[in-house]
């Protein structure tokens, strides 16, 4: 692995040693590595990065992001895995009953979607409320032919840039020129870092922002858009307001994925969403995690949101923690601190 060694050493030598990286960085936050340890030479455990992207949002001299994950490559062994080449996904798809419970309409080429690792493999059912959710604002949509991983996973280090960036554009190519969204930031930065044009869900319903359904009656949510959809916070606020949510006013952070933070780091989120009803996520990682939590809030991805408020409950039956709207309770707050007990569900 030279190529990737001599990256990350033409990368470092353009770190200036600001080290504005590490206050923004959420694993360190939690006593993970810091990113501008690793930028000048440190020795800190690479494994507790969380492989967010944030440090390279906020670097303006390199790409400790790219830094990070051929280090955690290079750590780990990564090699693209049998998996990735006979599905075209990281993972293997679950036997998840919404696949043949929920038929997707899929019914013109206004727009075309990228699912992603996460929501194809396991939670297939928000593709199904992502699908609503554009047919609701007026446009037609198909799913993204040949479309897999973004490429983004360490995994993938290995592959040359020239490779990597050949399956995006084919993947682009796809959509034959007409708008292409995904469900995931991590998907959308890959994308974009080739100058292919996928924003999010959320970028793309913020545009449509006028022709979005309403709720009956106003409840409130707590707003978590995930590491990678941070930037789209503002406009995540703006499209849950303008349905007729009342955003309470939470700290919004990172899910910690699957590294050792993530407990701890889960349960800060649980606590800052404490004033909340429902906790809206704009990652489907975020979701996953969110919905798996022991004694956890109700949460919904904002896919779901809008296709909740068009009508359409169709997805709420795959939750682990229920979302049970009777439109004769409203949710009070549950709580102050973080005190793990049982779900007793989303009303209003």
């Amino acid at each position: 692995m030279s190529i990737i060694e001599d990256e990350i050493t033409r990368l470092m030598q353009k770190c200036i040693s600001c080290g504005k990286c590490t206050p923004y960085c959420p694993a360190n936050k939690y006593g993970g590595v810091d990113p501008h340890e690793i930028m000048i030479g440190g020795d800190d455990d690479v494994s507790t990065c969380i492989l967010c992207g944030t440090c390279s949002q906020i670097c303006r001299r390199s790409d400790p992001f790219t830094v990070m994950r051929d280090l955690k490559a290079l750590a780990m062994d990564a090699h693209v895995s049998d998996v990735y080449r006979s599905t075209k996904y990281v993972m293997n798809k679950a036997d998840h009953p919404s696949r043949s419970d929920l038929k997707i309409d899929w019914n013109g080429d206004d727009v075309f979607i990228m699912p992603g690792c996460v929501v194809e493999c396991k939670a297939p059912f928000l593709e199904y409320a992502s699908n609503v959710a554009v047919k609701t604002v007026g446009k037609t949509c198909s799913e993204l032919k040949d479309a897999g991983c973004c490429l983004r996973p360490i995994q993938f280090r290995e592959m040359t840039e020239f490779e990597r960036r050949n399956d995006i554009i084919h993947m682009a190519q796809q959509a034959k020129g007409k708008e292409l969204i995904t469900l995931c930031g991590g998907c959308s930065e890959s994308f974009e870092e080739i100058g292919e044009r996928a924003p999010h869900l959320i970028k793309f319903l913020h545009d449509n922002i006028d022709k979005l359904p309403k709720f009956p009656r106003p409840f409130k949510v707590a707003v978590e858009p995930g590491c990678s959809c941070m930037p789209l916070k503002k406009e995540m606020i703006e499209i849950i307001t303008a349905m007729g949510c009342e955003p309470v006013d939470n700290d919004m952070g990172c899910c910690g994925k699957d590294t050792v933070l993530s407990e701890a780091m889960m349960a800060d989120r649980e606590n800052e969403c404490g004033n909340g009803c429902l906790i809206v996520a704009g990652c489907p990682k975020c979701f996953t995690k969110y919905d798996a939590q022991p004694g956890g809030m109700p949460a919904v991805y904002i896919g779901e949101l809008v296709a909740m408020a068009a009508g359409d409950m169709s997805t709420l039956r795959y939750h682990s923690i229920p979302v049970e709207p009777d439109k004769e309770e409203f949710y009070k707050p549950r709580f102050e601190g973080y005190i793990p007990k049982e779900s007793k569900g989303f009303r209003w």
